[in-house]
């Protein structure tokens, strides 16, 4: 059984999760090592311990039972604390013999870009692998330049890729996916106008909106969009796959009748065995099955509609759940984090939407008794502690929370939150090069004014916009800046310092005839 572990994730989590999770060996590299000081588990440095020592080409002689263990991955829980879902070798196997995700050769060459502890990872690893396909190793940022190289010098014929990433390269290089023969795309409400403009200019290219909770192995339901079926209205999440069986339930558990809502449950091959170590709330998620023969049901907690022609429609959500950037984020497990602090005496967390439409976390804390802690303090302990998707981009401190008459906190009532914004006394542009980044700063932030010592994500930015930023920056300057670079530098000074030294970089090759 393995465990994959997200390099960007702060390192208490990291230590979290491998005890959680009893793990007894590591493997990891030397960029990593680091992060396991003080952890009493062997580790294995891929790239510097001599462990390959008799090497064999035989296959090793372990029996695997399909309902044996294979991975457990870990998304965001309501309790305060991650929950890892435990998926079985029966649970990848039946997702990657899907046919509809196998049909047009997408699989054959799978690009992996995201990471392994993701929902994607399963995708880009064991679909390819487990059909006799390859893997394309994407060895930097994907970019909208590396994705074009991958395509025509290494023969990539499929990608999977969150909803907000889809839509950005979509608005920035609509033709960057010319060549391949499938998208999977999941994680937010798909834009049709997003779907035409690709397949425009990949009109051989079938694109699948995906639904999938984790605790299905990645994908449950999906709709096939090519260029002569793009849809005019909203995006349905489709059919079910091969190995899934979808039920449209009212509160009573009864079916609901077509094009009436209710909560979406799921059975059949695909559902994982629960959560490792948390029988209560395997016990909560995973009901027995009404119309089964002795097997579960998975409660999603998503409110969908079964429409005419037999898809499914998704209409909401029916707890405090949201996705961020195609994360699974729930408010509970964010607010224990904030009141970790002791700093704080109350905190509320929810979601709205930024300048883009997007989905941003929005947080309200009530300092504790003569603590003066600010919402920037607040977001750096954060990120000492949580993902960088499970940061609040804002977080308002108030003396007190308004309630309602049965003394819960009035959301309605809660001040709306500001812009972030960089300090009120911001610095000017002192050049050209300045102010054109100004330009794209408050483009993709959907700001009205911005400082040239004012930090790109501490207004609000994250991984996706900042590829976008680059997208523009890279266009307008007609250049190639490394994605590094922009994360790296993130104020408009810095980068304006950085772009100045690279151009003088350049201009000097020029002028001595060096023709790398």
């Amino acid at each position: 059984t393995y465990l994959p572990l997200h390099t960007t994730h702060p390192t208490p989590r990291l230590h979290h999760l491998l005890h959680t999770t009893n793990t007894t060996l590591i493997i990891t590299d030397k960029a990593n090592r680091e992060r396991l000081r003080g952890i009493d588990i062997p580790v294995i440095v891929i790239d510097s311990d001599p462990v390959w020592t008799d090497e064999s080409t035989e296959n090793l002689d372990i029996p695997v039972a399909p309902g044996q263990l294979a991975h457990v991955m870990f998304t965001s829980g309501s309790t305060g604390e991650p929950k890892g879902v435990a998926v079985s070798h029966r649970n990848l196997m039946d997702f990657a013999a899907d046919r509809r995700l196998t049909a047009d050769g997408g699989c054959d060459r799978v690009i992996f870009h995201a990471s392994a502890a993701f929902d994607a990872g399963t995708y880009q690893v064991w679909l390819p692998l487990l059909r006799g396909g390859q893997v394309v190793v994407a060895t930097e940022e994907l970019t909208v330049p590396l994705l074009r190289k991958l395509i025509t010098e290494h023969g990539a014929t499929g990608m999977g890729i969150t909803t907000g990433f889809f839509h950005m390269l979509a608005d920035e290089a609509p033709d960057c996916f010319s060549g391949l023969k499938q998208v999977l795309s999941g994680g937010e409400a798909a834009s049709p106008a997003a779907m035409a403009r690709v397949l425009d200019r990949a009109p051989d290219l079938t694109i699948v909106n995906g639904y999938g909770p984790t605790e299905t192995t990645v994908l449950a339901v999906c709709h096939r969009v090519t260029k002569g079926n793009v849809p005019t209205g909203v995006v349905p999440i489709g059919v079910p796959t091969d190995g899934t069986k979808v039920y449209v339930l009212d509160q009573g558990l009864a079916l609901s009748p077509p094009g009436t809502p209710g909560e979406l449950y799921l059975a059949g091959s695909g559902l994982a065995r629960g959560y490792f170590g948390r029988p209560e709330l395997t016990s909560e998620r995973f009901v027995a099955n009404p119309f089964g023969d002795g097997d579960r049901l998975y409660r999603t907690g998503d409110l969908v509609r079964l429409l005419p022609g037999g898809e499914l429609e998704f209409l909401s959500r029916t707890d405090e759940q949201v996705k961020v950037r195609g994360f699974r984020v729930e408010f509970g497990e964010v607010e224990a984090a904030l009141l970790g602090n002791p700093e704080v005496g109350e905190a509320v967390v929810f979601a709205d939407k930024d300048n883009a439409d997007r989905n941003r976390l929005v947080g309200y804390v009530v300092p504790a008794e003569s603590s003066a802690v600010t919402g920037t303090e607040l977001r750096s302990y954060l990120g000492t502690r949580l993902p960088d998707y499970m940061v609040p981009s804002v977080i308002v401190t108030l003396p007190e929370f308004p309630l309602t008459g049965n003394g819960k906190v009035d959301r309605r009532a809660l001040p709306a939150p500001e812009q972030p914004s960089g300090d009120d006394a911001r610095t000017p542009a002192r050049n050209p090069t300045d102010t054109a980044l100004m330009a794209i700063f408050t483009d993709v932030l959907g700001l009205t004014e911005v400082g040239v010592d004012d930090n790109f994500f501490a207004l609000g930015g994250d991984s996706i916009s900042g590829l976008r930023a680059i997208s523009r920056l890279n266009r307008d300057f007609e250049m190639e800046l490394p994605v590094k670079e922009f994360f790296q530098a993130a104020t408009i000074a810095d980068l304006s310092d950085r772009l100045r030294d690279l151009i003088l970089a350049d201009l000097t090759l020029a002028e001595s005839g060096d023709p790398s």
